[in-house]
Order: structure tokens, then sequence, then C-alpha cells
């Protein structure tokens, strides 16, 4: 229900958006982010909702957030490159995502785009030592960080409590020539749209946001969250029907029951389990699907990274090789299912940036365990012997991925194959050299030092 000057009506003015998800913004979250992200259920559009704070309450720790039937609502995706943990719920039928970062306020709405939505319910972290404590005071700060036409929702959570915030103009406030708020009325909403405990009805003052700053491109935001988004459509097309898996880490049913029945057969030794009973999936096949053909359909949204490739054949192994740096093509890798394999340190720093890529990629030199490759030389005259069959000999899947290696040529490469045979189906090089791999035989990797790690 929404009230304007005492007058209800049936429609809250939430923003649309064409094209994209809406983007949400509610710092100092705490658990009152089930509020936010009720009202955005409730409004049965895409979105996408960002908490930022210090001590976050991440919907996987003690203690769980679950739903009444002791089932677990959030379900863990594969972290975001703007940081922090992402969650979704599967049982939606629309674009949905639920991010946490461990990050000051402050700091972290600088990296945010202008949002549609800014829901606020703390505003003391963006108050000055000596500022006045009124909502108009800190709305002059936040407005500028709300895009044209934008909504802040203002919680009544604190109302009794810090009864200044709420002390504010009716009427449109002009902060200068580019912005301005306008309050709207009252946002209403008796009963919560999630079943979930910590869930609460919210009331809300609703203020529109007018600016005329420039604004990024909200899809350069998007494309950091899902790796889909950083795709070109013949990638999109292949992984259309293989929704990404859980994040790992969490028991699975199969896990969970298991504990179960373990307690009930000697509760004295076993304890009931604390996590709550888990999903299947992140998506819905089907949901997936539907989603991968919107963004097809719509490819304004996606950001892929443009390739130089090149594509040979070698005794019925297909090889690629790529002019660039693997760090800068995960995405696609991922979608190849590749086995990625690399040298620990840069297998360590492709991992931290998108570990989704590396889950099915062997580490070749483990710390605590037997390295896969003894004695590893990767490049120049003394590289470890047949270093591209060993390579191969480890990849998981049948699309292996590495960087150059050995001296660089595609003569090496052919003697190596020649008698090769394996699982793998295809081989893809990266190359920072462009001499590397070129027609010509015996050229050598120019950049690469020879490297000894055992």
């Amino acid at each position: 229900m929404f009230w304007k000057n005492d007058e209800p009506f049936l429609e809250i003015p939430i923003p649309e958006s064409e094209d994209r998800p809406l983007i949400v913004y509610h710092p100092a979250a705490g658990i009152n982010y089930l509020s936010s992200w009720s009202i955005l259920v409730e409004n049965q559009k895409p979105f996408v909702l960002v908490c930022d704070d210090v001590g976050p309450h991440y919907p996987d720790d003690w203690p769980f957030t679950r739903d009444i039937t002791n089932s677990e609502y959030f379900v863990r995706m594969y972290n975001p490159l703007i940081g922090g943990r992402a969650y979704r719920n599967p049982n939606l039928d629309f674009e949905n995502m639920l991010i946490h970062r461990a990050i000051d306020v402050n700091e972290g709405i600088q990296d945010m785009p202008l949002v549609d939505i800014l829901y606020v319910d703390w505003l003391d972290p963006f108050i000055n030592l000596g500022d006045e404590k009124t909502s108009a005071n800190v709305f002059s700060k936040l407005a500028k960080y709300v895009t044209n036409g934008g909504i802040i929702i203002l919680d009544k959570k604190h109302e009794e409590v810090i009864p200044e915030w709420f002390d504010f103009n009716h009427k449109e406030v002009q902060i200068n020539d580019n912005l301005s708020i306008q309050h709207l009325g009252l946002g209403d909403w008796p009963i919560p749209q999630v079943s979930i405990e910590g869930t609460r009805p919210v009331m809300a003052e609703i203020f529109r946001v007018n600016n005329n700053q420039k604004d990024s491109d909200p899809n350069d935001f998007l494309s950091k969250l899902n790796f889909e988004r950083r795709l070109e459509i013949k990638d999109l097309q292949r992984i259309r029907n293989n929704p990404p898996d859980r994040f790992p880490g969490h028991p699975d049913k199969d896990d969970w029951m298991e504990r179960y029945l373990e307690h009930l057969d000697l509760p004295k030794y076993f304890n009931k389990p604390q996590y709550p009973f888990p999903q299947d999936y992140v998506w819905k096949k089907s949901d997936y699907s539907k989603w991968i053909d919107e963004l097809i359909s719509k490819p304004c949204q996606l950001r892929p990274t443009p390739r130089k490739e090149r594509n040979i054949e070698i005794n019925g192994l297909e090889i690629t090789f790529v002019h660039g740096d693997i760090f800068d093509h995960l995405d696609w890798l991922k979608s190849l299912d590749a086995s990625i394999l690399l040298r620990k340190n840069l297998f360590k720093k492709c991992e931290k940036k998108m570990y989704a890529t590396m889950s099915k990629s062997p580490r070749i030199q483990r710390d605590f365990h037997k390295p896969l490759i003894p004695k590893l030389r990767w490049s120049g005259p003394e590289a470890t012997e047949d270093l591209t069959l060993k390579l191969l000999d480890l990849a998981e899947t049948e699309t292996a991925a590495t960087i150059a290696h050995g001296n660089g040529t595609i003569f090496q490469l052919k003697n190596q194959i020649s008698n090769w045979k394996n699982h793998v189906k295809k081989l893809i090089i990266f190359h920072l050299d462009e001499e590397d791999y070129s027609s010509g035989s015996g050229i050598s990797i120019s950049s690469a030092e020879p490297e000894l790690q055992s």
C-alpha cells in the first residue's frame, strides 16, 4: 500500500528498468536486508541487491537464514568480481541476486553505479562529526548515488529512537543545479512477502531523485556479477542448458540426510545438522535457459572480452592459440568447462579472481603433497621434457587450457603430440609474445625465463 496526502494507492512507485535488473543498494544492512529483499520479491521484477556492512550477516553463516520449513532459502553462487559473496533464490521465476560485502559503506558506495533504489535504515555511517542528524542533510550526500527517476526508501525502523532522521521537508528539495529530491509518500508493507525468520512489516518514507549527472553504464557493473554477462552469444548458446553449480563447501541433500540419520540412530554421539536442509541447485534448468535466451536477445547487456585466436589441428587434437593473458579470459574458459593447467602462482591468481573457473583444474604444484609434475621447469631450453603431454594427461575435462611453455613453437608441439592419445579433444594455449607459436620453427619464448619449482 502507498499513502500520499493521506490517500491510499495500491501501486507503490518502484522504478522500472528496461533490458536489465533493478540495481538496489542497502548500506549498513545488518539482518534488515531481509526487509529490502522482501520488498523486491513482492515487486516481481528482476533485481540485484547489494548489501555492504563491516560485519555482514551472511545467510550461510551462523545464525543461518532458513525458511519456515527449515530449508535453505538463499543458495550461494560463485563470488562476483566486485568481491563478497553472492546468493540467489532458485524458486523465484525471475532474475534475483543478493550480494554481501564486508566493507565500509562509504567505501563500498563508491564502487556502485547510480542505483535504481537506495534502501536506508541506518544513516550514521554517512553523518560527519558535528553534522546535523537530519535526513535532509544525509540525503544531500546520498542522492548523487541514485539514478534519475530512482528512489530512496527510508525505513522507519528507527523512527522512535532517532526521530530527527524523519524530520524532513515534504516538498521538493533542490540540492544543486543537477540534483533534487522529492518526497512521494509513505510505503506500507504490512505482510512480508517471504517467510523467513527475521522478516517484519515495513513502513518507509519514499523519495524520488531527479539526477541530471552523467551516469556510468549499469551493464558494465552487472557484467562483474555474473560470468554469463561476460560471454559472447555463441558461448551463451553453448551453456544455456547447463546451469552453474552451487558454491562448494556446504553439504548437499545427501550429506545433510546422512548426518540427520546418524543423529536419529545415535543422538548422543551425533548432533542434529545445524545447517538448513539444502536446495538442489542455484538455478532451475528451465529458468536458467530462459534467462540465457533473454541475454542473447538483448546483447546490449553483454560485455565480452575480445580474443585474438588462431586454430590448427595436430594428430586429431584441435589447438587454439590465443594472443593475450589467460587471466582476462577465465569467463570464456568456464563456458568451455576447461581444465586450466598453470604454475602455482598464476593458478592462485586466477583462482582468486574466479574460483568457479578453476574448480576442475588440478594443482600441479601442490603445497602439502607431492607435485604432479616433479621439478617442473616451464620454459626455455631446459624445460621439462614432453611438458605438453604431461599437462594433457592431468586435464580433468575434454578441453585443456594453459600458457606458452617449452620453447613456444609449433614444431615442438608437433613432435610431442605425434603419438598423443587421451581424452582431451581441444587444447588452448595463451601466449603474450606475438612470435610464440608462429609458423616458423625453433622460435623460443622471449619473455619467459626458465622457472624451476618443486
